[in-house]
C-alpha cells in the first residue's frame, strides 16, 4: 500500500495558461527526485485559454500532476476550497498559478517538515514585477526560525497568514469540526485551515528566507478594505465564537494591519495607484475597528485628513509605533 504524500501543492488556476507554464516549471523540476512523497495537483476553473493544453504536456513528460477541470467556474473559495479537500498529503500547501516556488526552495521544504511535526510554516517572499532572479532583494537569510510562543509567531507573520503561496499548514491538526462552509464568500477561505492548523499546534515554524516569488501589480478587481477588514474580521470572530480562540491573538494581527497594511493601502489609492475597486473606507472600518487606538491614530486620518498631511503623520507614528507594541 502506498504511504501518503508528505507534501501536496495545489495550484487553482483560471486563464492564466502562461502564469501557471512558469509556475508548474519551477515546482515540477524541484518535485522529480521526491516522487510519490509530493502531490502536485491543479485545480482548473473552467478555463477557456490553452490551461489544459499546458497541463497535459506536463504529464506526458512524465510529471505526476493531478489535474481537476471543473465542469464550470465555482469562484474562488470554491476553487480553493477544491483543492483543500482533494489533497492527501500530510502538508499542504496552497499555491497561486502567478507565484514562483524558487529553486532549492522544497528541498528546504521537505529537510523541515521530515525532521518534526509543525502546524504551520510561513515561507518568506518577495515581489516583483518584470524579472524575479534580477530583482530579488539582498539580505542575509536565516533559515527556519521555529517558535513555540504562539504569539511571538503570530506577531512575526501578522497579516501575511492571508498569502496562499506563503503558509504550508499541518493538514491533521486540523480541527474536524471545522465547517468550511462558515467562511463562504470571505475571499479568505485559507484562514479556515491555516488558523485552525495553527491554533492546535505546538511548534510553528518562520522560514527566514526567500523561498517565494511573488508576482506583483496583478491583483485587484476586489474590494481590498473590505475583505481585509470586514471579512476578515468576521473570520477571526468565527475562530473566537466557535472555536474559543482568544481575541488577544487576533488584535495583534489587527493592530498590524491598521498602522501598516490597510493605512498604507488607502494613502495609495487615494493617489490612483492600483486596479481595487472603489470602496467606502469609513463606512466599512469605522464600525469595526473604532476601539482599537491604531485606527484612530493610522487609519481616520488616512481617510479624511489632507493627503500630503496623512502620509507624514502615518509615517511618524509608524515610526514610534514601533516602539509602542500596544498602537
Amino acid at each position: 500500500m502506498n504511504k501518503a504524500p508528505l507534501l501536496t501543492i495545489a495550484i487553482p488556476t483560471y486563464n492564466r495558461a502562461s502564469y501557471l507554464t512558469r509556475c508548474l516549471d519551477l515546482i515540477v523540476k524541484q518535485a522529480v527526485v521526491y516522487g510519490e512523497l509530493i502531490e502536485i495537483i491543479v485545480s482548473d476553473n473552467c478555463s477557456t485559454d490553452n490551461t489544459e493544453e499546458v497541463v497535459s504536456h506536463f504529464i506526458s513528460n512524465g510529471h505526476r500532476i493531478t489535474y481537476l477541470k471543473n465542469p464550470c467556474n465555482i469562484g474562488p473559495d470554491g476553487n480553493f476550497r477544491q483543492c483543500f479537500e482533494t489533497a492527501t498529503g500530510t502538508y499542504f500547501l496552497l499555491f497561486s498559478d502567478d507565484d514562483l516556488l524558487l529553486d532549492t526552495s522544497l528541498e528546504k521544504i521537505i529537510n523541515l517538515i521530515r525532521r518534526d511535526s509543525f502546524g504551520v510554516i510561513y515561507l518568506k517572499s518577495y515581489f516583483f514585477v518584470d524579472n524575479y532572479i534580477s530583482e530579488r532583494p539582498k539580505r542575509t537569510a536565516d533559515g527556519p526560525i521555529i517558535f513555540d510562543d504562539l504569539k511571538r509567531f503570530i506577531d512575526r507573520v501578522d497579516v501575511w497568514f492571508t498569502f496562499i503561496s506563503g503558509n504550508i499548514i499541518n493538514k491533521s491538526l486540523v480541527n474536524p469540526n471545522l465547517d468550511l462552509d462558515d467562511f463562504a464568500h470571505t475571499n479568505l477561505l485559507q484562514l479556515s485551515w491555516t488558523f485552525s492548523s495553527l491554533f492546535n499546534s505546538n511548534k510553528n515554524v518562520y522560514y527566514d528566507d526567500y523561498l517565494v516569488a511573488g508576482q506583483g501589480d496583478n491583483t485587484g478587481g476586489y474590494k481590498f478594505c473590505e475583505v481585509f477588514g470586514s471579512k476578515m474580521h468576521a473570520v477571526f470572530q468565527i475562530f473566537i465564537n466557535k472555536f474559543g480562540v482568544d481575541r488577544e491573538y487576533f488584535d495583534i494581527i489587527t493592530r498590524k494591519s491598521l498602522k501598516k497594511h490597510l493605512s498604507k493601502f488607502i494613502l495609495s489609492s487615494r493617489k490612483g495607484f492600483g486596479s481595487y475597486d472603489e470602496e467606502d473606507y469609513l463606512r466599512i472600518l469605522h464600525p469595526i475597528y473604532q476601539s482599537y487606538i491604531s485606527y484612530w491614530i493610522f487609519i481616520y486620518p488616512a481617510i479624511t485628513w489632507p493627503l500630503p498631511l496623512a502620509k507624514m503623520w502615518c509615517k511618524v507614528f509608524r515610526f514610534f509605533a514601533k516602539l509602542f507594541k500596544r498602537l
